[in-house]
């Protein structure tokens, strides 16, 4: 039976292995990418003493994905940079601990709490649009810089019930601004050689210990006063109500500590693939004039006079945003590759004998098939079934994102705004667009002028 030992490997560096040239240029997926391509859809990597398979075969993703988390789990040493930096939540837990977070964090992600929640995001929604009107049309818009500041005020108002106002007011000093910053070192020190930051801090890893203290302070102070609020008998509000709430009812200890990690990851980890994602739609909008075009007659339709999808059943309506924003996902996914772990030792199905992997091996596991996409073409996910492939943008199994759905409403509440209030136009004069990695995969230099249509 085939083992890593019998897998191909890219020529690689003594002691270094492939490090090096998987950190060369920030995008790690395209170099996987293109040795996927010469050596097979799976193969095997060096990552100093690591020695990690890589693969894209739909059998082998799959099924890791498929049996989290009893056979397969996030990297431990992914687990411990996070846990290490102060963010250990839903994202990074396993087993009874990763049990026990889902079952409190479940009901404040649902359906029906992102509803009642709906509100809040139509409210930053609209200081957006009023931001974008009186700036005029000829200013040029950094569409990365503002969905960031957008999301991050979105998830603070939804995970904290605090209002950052970070869309009217982009120079104000406060924690949301240094927020970032959390990801660019979880990125930093998931590739680095050597866990330095265990003996000595660059001026760097300070700065990051600081943000993580004032976040976590903003939570304590949050989580006081939830808890004092879910003990009186009132209803839950935001996403740390409905965790105390969750613990209050079901005896199920949450200390400060734990929502402290809970909302600082969900803050980092709710901007960054939000943020990306509707970054790469603005730019596939503003060079698809086609596509906007239907983009707007839809939201006409719909929305008539009104600036933006004010209520739950409005944005239900709109299917062929909801296309822009899967076809977004499929060709430009916010993670293109997930790092797991083999929990026991196990034979994964690959269409012949299967291959053997032993505890403790890490995966890397390519989520799309790194081939060009093709055009951007959101007429394909309007068909039944869609006629798009299938991709994993959110992962899968049982560990598939909670975050999703919230994903989902704040992307089509941007597009649909935007699309109705305004003609969005690509700006070049940054340079062209390319990508970088931090926890999502970003696009740079995303520039548009904003031309207004109403109002």
């Amino acid at each position: 039976m085939p083992t890593i030992a019998d897998l191909p490997e890219p020529p690689g560096l003594p002691v270094v292995g492939h490090g090096p040239a998987l950190a060369r240029g920030g995008t790690m997926h395209r170099t996987l990418f293109r040795w996927r391509d010469r050596l097979g859809p799976t193969y095997r990597v060096r990552l100093g003493p690591i020695t990690a398979v890589v693969s894209s075969a739909p059998e082998i993703v799959g099924a890791v994905l498929r049996e989290r988390p009893q056979t397969f789990r996030r990297a431990s040493y992914l687990s411990d940079v996070i846990d290490e930096i102060g963010g250990h939540g839903l994202f990074n837990a396993e087993g009874d601990d990763w049990r026990r977070l889902r079952r409190s964090a479940v009901p404040g992600l649902s359906v029906t709490s992102l509803r009642n929640a709906f509100g809040t995001m139509v409210r930053s929604t609209g200081r957006l649009r009023d931001h974008w009107a009186a700036a005029g049309p000829d200013r040029r818009v950094d569409v990365l810089d503002e969905m960031t500041r957008y999301t991050l005020e979105v998830i603070g108002s939804l995970t904290l019930g605090y209002d950052f106002d970070a869309v009217r007011r982009p120079h104000a000093d406060g924690v949301h601004q240094r927020l970032p910053l959390i990801a660019s070192t979880l990125v930093r020190r998931m590739y680095s050689p050597v866990p330095y930051w265990r003996w000595f801090r660059l001026p760097a890893d300070r700065r990051t210990d600081a943000v993580v203290a004032e976040a976590s302070a903003l939570v304590a102070d949050r989580y006081a006063d939830a808890h004092r609020r879910m003990s009186a008998g009132e209803q839950p509000t935001c996403y740390l109500d409905t965790l105390v709430k969750h613990s209050l009812d079901h005896d199920e200890p949450l200390t400060a500590k734990d929502a402290a990690g809970s909302i600082v990851s969900m803050l980092v980890a709710g901007e960054d693939n939000t943020a990306a994602q509707v970054t790469w739609a603005m730019h596939h909008l503003a060079n698809h004039p086609e596509a906007q075009a239907k983009v707007r007659a839809e939201t006409a339709e719909v929305l008539g006079d009104r600036q933006l999808p004010d209520d739950a059943a409005s944005l239900s309506r709109l299917g062929y945003v909801e296309a822009v924003v899967k076809e977004t996902a499929r060709v430009n996914p916010p993670s293109p590759y997930l790092i797991m772990e083999a929990v026991t030792g196990t034979t994964i199905p690959d269409g012949g004998d299967g291959l053997r992997v032993d505890p403790g091996t890490v995966l890397i596991l390519l989520t799309d098939d790194g081939a060009d996409p093709g055009p951007f073409r959101p007429e394909q996910w309007l068909s039944d079934p869609p006629a798009a492939p299938a991709s994993h943008p959110f992962g899968g199994g049982p560990r598939l994102c909670p975050g999703r759905n919230l994903a989902l409403i704040e992307s089509m509440l941007l597009i649909a705004m935007t699309c109705h209030n305004f003609t969005i136009e690509p700006d070049t004069s940054g340079g062209p667009v390319g990508e970088r990695v931090t926890l999502a995969v970003f696009p740079t230099n995303v520039g548009v002028r904003l031309r207004p249509i109403r109002g």
